[in-house]
C-alpha cells in the first residue's frame, strides 16, 4: 500500500487506485496525526503538538468532505480522505527529515519550501480526479487548506518570546 502512496505522490497513481477501506482510512489519519505531531515535536511539548495534529486532521476531514459533499460526490470520501491522509503523512516524513539534515546548513524554511509546492501539487492531484475539477482550481484548494491548516493550528501552538535586540 505504501507504495500507491508513493505513486500518488508522484502523481502516476489516482486516489481511486487505494482501496475504499475503513482501516486503511484509518491508518491513514493516524499516520497523518503521528506525522504531524513528529514534525512539531522538536519546537513544542507533546501536548501541543498532539493537539496541533489532532486539529489538522479533523481540518483535512471536515474540509475534504464538505467539498465532496458541494459537488455531489459523498461515494469518493473514503479514498479520497486516505489519499490525502496517506499522502499526506508522507510529504511530511520527507520535509520533516530534509529540513532536519540540512538544518546546520541551510535554513528551514528553504529546505521546506520545495515540500510545500510537492504538497500542494499533490493535493491539487487528488482534489482533481476527487472533485472532477480542473488542476488549477484543484491546486488553489490544495494551497488554501494549507493556508487555513497553518491558521488554525498556529492556535493551538505556543507563541516563543520575542527575541532580544
Amino acid at each position: 500500500m505504501l507504495a500507491t502512496f508513493l505513486r500518488i505522490c508522484l502523481l502516476r497513481a489516482n486516489p481511486q487506485d487505494l482501496p475504499a477501506s475503513n482501516g486503511l482510512l484509518a491508518l491513514a489519519l493516524l499516520a497523518h496525526v503521528a506525522a504531524d505531531v513528529l514534525s512539531l515535536r522538536g519546537m513544542v511539548d507533546l501536548r501541543a503538538a498532539l493537539q496541533a495534529g489532532v486539529v489538522d486532521t479533523v481540518l483535512l476531514v471536515a474540509l475534504a468532505h464538505t467539498a465532496l459533499l458541494l459537488r455531489n460526490h459523498p461515494d469518493r470520501a473514503r479514498q479520497t480522505l486516505t489519499a490525502l491522509a496517506g499522502c499526506g503523512a508522507l510529504l511530511t516524513l520527507l520535509s520533516h527529515a530534509a529540513v532536519t539534515l540540512a538544518q546546520p546548513i541551510v535554513a528551514p524554511p528553504v529546505t521546506a519550501l520545495p515540500f510545500i509546492v510537492w504538497f500542494v501539487l499533490v493535493y491539487g492531484h487528488i482534489l482533481r480526479h476527487a472533485l472532477s475539477i480542473g488542476f488549477g482550481l484543484a491546486a488553489g484548494f490544495g494551497l488554501a487548506y494549507l493556508f487555513v491548516s497553518v491558521l488554525v493550528t498556529s492556535a493551538f501552538l505556543p507563541i516563543p518570546p520575542p527575541e532580544p535586540v
